[in-house]
This record gives C-alpha cells, structure tokens and sequence, in this order.
C-alpha cells in the first residue's frame, strides 16, 4: 500500500562506508520527497552515492547535488506514492541480473522504479549488469513503469555488450502495474546498425540460394 503525501522527508542512514559518502534510505514504508530534505544537515556532498532500498515511499527528487541513486537491494523493487525527478547533475543505476520482474511470482531480477505519478528523467540512465549476467538479443526490462507521463532526457551510460548487439532505450504507452493509462521506460537488447545490415544480407543470399 502506498502512503498519502503528508510528511516530506525521512531521515538517512549512514551506512558503515558512509565516510566514503555512501548513504542508505532504510527500508518499509516511509515519507521520502527530497535527498536534500531528508538530509536536512548538509551532510550529503557532490559525487555521494544515495542508495533506496526496497520498500515504499512517497516521492523522490535528487535534489540540486551530483549524485548516484542505488535503487533496490541487488535487484530491488522501489515504489513511488508521489512523482519522481531525476535532476541532470544525477544518474541512477538499475541493476539487471535476469529479466524476471518479480512482480507476479519469485524474485525480482532487475531494479525498478514503480511509480503512482509522473517521472521526470531529466538525468542519466545507467545499467549495471550484476552477477555476470549476460544479456541475449530480444530480452527487454521495464526499469520504470509510472501511472502518468515519463520525460526521460536520453542521457544513458550503459555497458558494452558484444556479438554485434546494442541497447535501445524508448519511454512506451501502457504499463503491466497502471495499464494502458500508464507509461514504461523500456531497456531492450536489439543488433547493432552494421549487425542488422549483416543479417539482412545473409537472409538475401540464403534466399537467393533457394532459388
């Protein structure tokens, strides 16, 4: 169940590297609107790391600070009450170590962004693929499904993949959790340009062969 937007902020916890400017956002249901809210102190830097471990909360900006968000607990499902803003100045890194969103049955496998809002992605995309998990062609993830609209800036920092495949990262109508009133930000596996052109090519000559 998700909370009422009624108080802003949840206090931070240092986790045992925080001197490293590593912060975790406990687990469980929880009033979270803004890191800099929350923080209240001062205490979060340019270049710290906010990780939000599974649970509920009510809304997130990234505030006017450099950051890295963690979602998840290695994967991890976070839910959102409220609308989600990633400034420019912050990326966040979904995990991915299997395409089983966890979201019907067994464990999640790739960190996700449920939304009862509006997301603006004014940020930088990152993928961390985690446990040496590989990805194969076709395979595709809802890193972020919202109830209402997904701005996403473009921006994306993802890993090399080889065997002449490329990620094609495109915001879709219709959610699995809102239905068709929703929106996704879908990851997918597709083949690189000058892949795709070999392949076109080697289709044409295995017909031209046949005939």
């Amino acid at each position: 169940m998700f909370r009422s937007l009624a108080v802003a902020s949840v206090s931070l916890l240092a986790s045992t590297n925080a001197l490293a400017g590593v912060w975790t956002v406990g687990a469980g249901n929880h009033d979270f609107f803004s890191v800099a809210d929350a923080m209240g102190d001062g205490r979060i830097q340019d270049g710290d790391t906010i990780r939000i471990l599974s649970g509920s909360y009510v809304g997130f900006d990234t505030g006017d600070k450099l950051l890295t968000i963690e979602p998840g607990n290695s994967p991890g499902i976070v839910n959102f009450s409220g609308n989600v803003r990633v400034r420019s100045n912050s990326t966040v890194n979904f995990e991915i170590s299997g395409l089983n969103s966890g979201l019907v049955s067994g464990p999640t496998e790739f960190d996700q962004f449920i939304v009862s809002g509006d997301v603006n992605y004014e940020g930088t995309l990152g993928v961390v693929l985690y446990g040496g998990y590989t990805p194969s062609l076709g395979n595709s993830w809802a890193l972020i499904q919202a109830s209402g609209t997904i701005n996403y800036s473009g921006l994306k920092s993802l890993p090399a993949l080889g065997g002449g495949l490329n990620w094609d990262v495109q915001v879709v109508s219709g959610s699995s959790e809102f239905g068709a009133s929703g929106s996704s930000l879908v990851v997918s596996v597709v083949p690189a340009p000058g892949a795709a052109a070999l392949i076109g090519l080697a289709g044409l000559a295995t017909a031209r062969r046949r005939r």
